[in-house]
């Protein structure tokens, strides 16, 4: 079961393609592999992983859209048009469907920090100018 909560007022969310993610993989990209690529950076709650749209939704602060500026990537805030995510149930951890790859969170400070975002992504584009 998924809810649709929208996006701006508690949270806004940056999409991740999965390439962008898992370019910055070392080894196995499996479902443990990839929850330590986000732990690594000290990523440990409020990210959603889509299959079926190849993305990665991590919930950050409201309020981040407006700042952001990742090449390959999009934060939507409430002043994007659609401002509503479909999320799954706070206890799916696992497919079918979109799912929590880390847990969902129950107050802000479970939200994912921008700069550890940002770090992520930077990881991934270290490791892609290396291959």
């Amino acid at each position: 079961m998924t809810a649709t909560l929208q996006v701006g007022l508690h949270f806004d969310v940056v999409q991740l393609p999965s390439g962008v993610v898992e370019r910055g993989i070392h080894g196995i990209k499996d479902q443990a592999g990839i929850q330590d690529h986000f732990l690594a950076v000290g990523i440990t709650s409020a990210v959603i992983v889509s299959r079926t749209q190849a993305r990665y939704f991590l919930l950050v602060p409201p309020r981040t859209s407006r700042d952001w500026s990742e090449p390959g990537t999009q934060c939507i805030g409430a002043d994007h048009p659609v401002n509503y995510l479909g999320v799954p149930a706070p206890t799916r951890r696992e497919p079918p469907g979109a799912y929590w790859l880390l847990p969902a969170p129950d107050d802000s400070r479970m939200l994912c920090d921008p700069m550890k975002v940002r770090v992520l992504i930077g990881k991934s584009k270290h490791r892609q100018g290396q291959g």
